[in-house]
C-alpha cells in the first residue's frame, strides 16, 4: 500500500525553496507515495510546474480574504455576518501591530482549515508558518521541518519556535552551516537536525536552457545576468551601485534581473535615479529562467546571506564565470579563484571583480573550464530523502 506523504507551503513563488520543491516533485516516485500539496494560497510563478500526481489543496476563500486587506476582510465577513471571523483579523492586525508572534500565529491558525486526512508524514518545506501548520493543524504520524536559510539571519525567535522543533521528528536544512547554526541555537535538538541538500537537475536544467533569450539580441554587450526576489537579503540594491561604478568606468555591458519582490519599485527608482536604465534591466518573473543563465556571459549572485543558493549551483551548471558575494555559505558552493571571483559585501568589490572578468577572456575560460570538471548535479539527493521519510537517516 502507498504511503500518504503532505507536503505544506505557504504558496509557490518565484524563492529558492519552492523551485526546490518543484524539482523535488518532478523526481519524485509515485508509485510509492500518495503525495497532497498544501498551500495557504494557491498561486505562484512555480504553480503550473507541481506534476499532475500531487493533489493540491489549499486555505481556501477564507484565507486568501484573511491574508488580503484588514478593512476589506472586516468588511466583508460583517456584511454575511461572519462576526467572529471579523473580530479574529482585528486580533490578526494588533497582533502584528504588537509583534506578539503567539497571538499572531494563533490568529493565522484559525483562518487555516485543519487537514481532513490521517497521513503518514507531513513535511513542512519552509520554515516559520508552514512548520507551526504541521505540528499544529495536520495529523501525521511522522513530522518534518525545513529551515531554507541561515536561521540567525531569519529574524525567528528560537524561544518561540522551539516548541514546535521539539514536536518534529526531523528538522532539516541545507548546507553544512546552517545546519550548524541551527545545532547551536538547539544544542537539546542536534540528535534530530539532519542535512538534505536542494536537489539540482542538470538534465532538467539544461534540457529547459535551449531556448532563446530573446532580450539578449543584438545587445552587442558583456551579458550580466542576476536571479532572485528582489528582497533585502539579495543584494540588489549592491549591485545597482556596482553597475553605476561600472558605466562610470565606461565598460560595456548589460545586467538582466530575473525577479520580483517588495523592493522591486524601490530598485526602479534608484536605477532611474542613477540613470542606469539602459544598463541594468528588471525582466520580473521567468517560469523558466535557463535560457537567461545558459546565455549569459557573466553570473553574479550580489546577495548578504544565503542557506545555500540554488541560482549559484544553477550557475555552476551552466559552467558560467561567476562573481559572488563571501556570504558565510558561499564556501560550500565556490572556491575563489578556482570557480568563481568571490567579492566582498559591498558594491566596490562587486564591480571590481565583474571589472575582472569582463576585461579577462581568459580568466572566464578557466572559471568555466573549472566548472566543466565539477559533479553540479545532486539527483542522487533523492535517496536520502526516501531514507527520511523512512526514518533511516
Amino acid at each position: 500500500m502507498k504511503k500518504k506523504l503532505l507536503f505544506i507551503m505557504p504558496a509557490l513563488g518565484s524563492g529558492g525553496a519552492e523551485k526546490a520543491l518543484i524539482t523535488l516533485l518532478n523526481l519524485f516516485d509515485y508509485s510509492k507515495y500518495d503525495v497532497d500539496l498544501f498551500l495557504f494560497r494557491r498561486q505562484g510563478l512555480f504553480l503550473p510546474s507541481v506534476p499532475p500526481q500531487v493533489n493540491i489543496t489549499d486555505g481556501g476563500n477564507d484565507y486568501e480574504l484573511f491574508d488580503g486587506s484588514a478593512s476589506a476582510c472586516i468588511k466583508s465577513s460583517v456584511k454575511k455576518l461572519n462576526f467572529s471571523f471579523a473580530a479574529n483579523r482585528m486580533r490578526y492586525a494588533k497582533a502584528l501591530e504588537s509583534g506578539d508572534k503567539t497571538a499572531v500565529w494563533n490568529c493565522i491558525k484559525k483562518a487555516l482549515p485543519k487537514t481532513d486526512k490521517h497521513y503518514d508524514v507531513a513535511v513542512a518545506y519552509l520554515e516559520g508558518n508552514s512548520v507551526y501548520y504541521c505540528v499544529d493543524c495536520v495529523d501525521a504520524d511522522k513530522k518534518i521541518g525545513y529551515v531554507h536559510n541561515d536561521y540567525n539571519k531569519l529574524g525567528l525567535d528560537k524561544n518561540f519556535d522551539r516548541p514546535f522543533f521539539e514536536k518534529l521528528d526531523y528538522l532539516v536544512s541545507v548546507s553544512d552551516i546552517c545546519v550548524d547554526v541551527l545545532r547551536e541555537n538547539f544544542p537539546d535538538l542536534k540528535e534530530k537536525i539532519r542535512l538534505m541538500l536542494n536537489i539540482v537537475s542538470p538534465t532538467i536544467l539544461k534540457s529547459l536552457g535551449k531556448e532563446n533569450a530573446e532580450e539578449y539580441k543584438n545587445t552587442g554587450s558583456k551579458i550580466l545576468l542576476t536571479v532572485g526576489r528582489f528582497s533585502s537579503q539579495k543584494g540588489y540594491d549592491m549591485a545597482v551601485d556596482a553597475a553605476k561604478i561600472l558605466s562610470d568606468k565606461g565598460l560595456d555591458f548589460k545586467w538582466f534581473a530575473i525577479g520580483k519582490g517588495d523592493l522591486q519599485t524601490q530598485i526602479s527608482d534608484r536605477i532611474r535615479e542613477l540613470g542606469l536604465e539602459d544598463k541594468f534591466i528588471l525582466l520580473g518573473e521567468r517560469a523558466n529562467p535557463y535560457p537567461y543563465i545558459n546565455n549569459c556571459d557573466i553570473y553574479v549572485q550580489p546577495s548578504y546571506f544565503e542557506g545555500k543558493s540554488i541560482a549559484v549551483d544553477e550557475a555552476k551548471i551552466f559552467a558560467k564565470p561567476i562573481v559572488c558575494t563571501k556570504f558565510p555559505t558561499v564556501y560550500d558552493q565556490l572556491t575563489n579563484g578556482e570557480t568563481a571571483l568571490l567579492a566582498e559585501i559591498n558594491a566596490e568589490s562587486i564591480a571590481e571583480k565583474i571589472e575582472t572578468l569582463i576585461n579577462s577572456e581568459e580568466l572566464c575560460k578557466a572559471l568555466s573550464e573549472n566548472l566543466k570538471k565539477e559533479k553540479c548535479g545532486n539527483e542522487e539527493e533523492i535517496d536520502k530523502f526516501y531514507a527520511l521519510l523512512e526514518g533511516k537517516l
